[in-house]
């Protein structure tokens, strides 16, 4: 596809000011009401082009609520008037956290996909505030596959790799860069596009002229070359590209001709490099309905253990569900009741007991000697077990001291990067709210109101939820209205192999 793309480079703003600042996004939108109709197919800006230049958390904030947000919606406006997509860096707010975001505007001025940037350096959590993205969006537009690698994200090239994996064809780096040396910038950029069989469009500020520092805004193409470059000085470019065909080359010396992705696809060994994307893949992609191993392997082995959930891995159930509590020292603990008496050898409610108590008990002797020894796990203890090979199934009967314990699972699925295969089914609408509010892209499982289904899928549609776990009292027509509802839903229970074919 042939593509006539504009790339901004504005000058940076380097007083920090508000007022130096608004002038940079002043500039960027009197340059956009210039185009015409037509004009161009992509226009690239840089990253933070809603706020750059400023330094400090609460000041970035301001600005970008204040001003950023106007700037956001003329965006907006002029990628409907111009017919044209526009992408760029911004600095948003998601419930109550802040991220680098990449934003693509499509040609009616909707937007078409975001994508939280992955790698930030140490400024950005620690001086502005911000948290890294956990998941990476491949979005198909017009024919074509466009992901975002934003600024730092280009220094990794396994990242590149993935999307190689993804085939992607374009990919956006809106940047900041402001002390990198322009010749690094370059190769870098040469290399990604290579490695992801790419366009790769970068989008950064001027530094000013005769500058040895950022710049280099600029088109590299999948077989390395740059073929347009804007510099040092603050400007705008244009080049036409053909963006999807990749890089043919021959496979070898003297071999036949081979498109640079596949070849290298092909003899790719994920296993010694990059397994995990490749088996969270698997289970993002399994097939349903599918099993659920209710507590872990629970008729075998002490439930809720792992011995429980590696069995559970080793005869392939593709989900693992698990209760948590919090005790109370904020150590989510891995147990089906609010107590240990059940299960332990032990007394009292967990929320009561600290961590050190809690891993001293024993959960297995209960079911024989064989077992005496099994301890009660913490959620990092079954993530790090699972790695990724199984999805995820969270049961929150209470949402912890002030939300502490939704809070904590929300930020370590986010951390191991565990969203696409993991959700929280919730039993409380405390706990629905909580997640709903402090993690909206985390999936989430209505449990509340199994007595009445239509009820519960009320509260799932209320609560922002995208699954509905019912009960057996479920009709045929309550299922169909939760299908129509946008809704997956989940059995709870069946053991048997026939009773479970019944409600396929």
């Amino acid at each position: 596809m042939t593509m006539n793309i504009c790339v901004f480079q504005p000058p940076y703003p380097r007083r920090g000011t508000e007022n130096a600042t608004k002038e940079v996004l002043q500039g960027m939108l009197s340059q956009l009401a210039m185009f015409e109709p037509g004009e161009y197919d992509l226009i690239l800006l840089p990253e933070y082009a809603n706020a750059p230049g400023i330094g400090e958390a609460q000041a970035l904030r301001t600005f970008a609520q204040k001003h950023g947000a106007p700037f956001m919606q003329e965006l907006a406006g002029h990628a409907a008037r111009l017919e044209t997509a526009i992408a760029l860096g911004a600095a948003l707010q998601q419930g109550p956290r802040w991220c680098n975001y990449g934003v693509l505007f499509d040609a009616q001025g909707e937007i078409a996909f975001v994508q939280e940037k992955v790698h930030l350096v140490r400024a950005e959590i620690d001086i502005l505030g911000l948290a890294p993205g956990s998941e990476v969006v491949v979005h198909e537009y017009q024919g074509l596959r466009i992901a975002f690698a934003i600024c730092f994200d280009l220094y990794f090239p396994e990242y590149f790799a993935m999307l190689a994996a993804q085939k992607v064809d374009l990919i956006l780096s809106p940047s900041y860069q402001r002390s990198e040396a322009p010749w690094r910038i370059r190769t870098l950029c040469q290399a990604r596009a290579v490695d992801a069989g790419a366009t790769l469009v970068r989008s950064s500020y001027a530094m000013g002229r005769g500058s040895d520092q950022g710049g280099a805004s600029l088109v590299a193409l999948p077989q390395g070359d740059i073929t347009a470059d804007a510099g040092d000085a603050p400007c705008m470019f244009s080049a036409t590209v053909d963006v999807g065909q990749g890089f043919i080359k021959p496979a070898s010396f003297g071999q036949p001709l081979v498109e640079h992705r596949q070849l290298i696809e092909e003899n790719r060994r994920p296993a010694l490099y990059r397994p995990a994307w490749e088996q969270k893949q698997a289970v993002a992609v399994a097939p349903t309905p599918r099993l659920c191993a209710h507590r872990g392997l629970s008729h075998a082995c002490p439930e809720n253990t792992l011995p429980a959930f590696a069995a559970a891995l080793a005869v392939g159930v593709p989900e693992i569900e698990f209760d948590l509590w919090e005790s109370r020292d904020g150590v989510a603990v891995v147990c089906h009741d609010a107590d240990v008496d059940r299960t332990t050898d032990g007394q009292g409610a967990i929320a009561d007991m600290e961590w050190a108590a809690l891993q001293r008990l024993d959960a297995g002797g209960y079911l024989g000697e064989a077992w005496r020894g099994v301890r009660l796990p913490r959620l990092e203890e079954v993530l790090a077990l699972v790695d990724g090979r199984s999805g995820l199934n969270i049961h929150l009967k209470a949402a912890g001291v002030e939300g502490r314990l939704v809070k904590r699972v929300c930020d370590l699925l986010r951390e191991q990067a565990l969203l696409d295969i993991a959700y929280i089914a919730g039993s409380s609408e405390e706990v629905l709210g909580i997640a709903r509010d402090y993690a909206p892209e985390m999936a989430r499982a209505c449990l509340v109101g199994q007595d009445d289904p239509d009820r519960q899928i009320a509260l799932a549609q209320q609560y922002g939820r995208q699954r509905v776990q019912f009960g057996r009292n479920v009709t045929e027509a309550q299922i169909d209205a939760a299908h129509q509802a946008g809704l997956r839903c989940n059995l709870f229970w069946s053991d048997e192999a026939d009773d479970a074919r019944e409600w396929v």
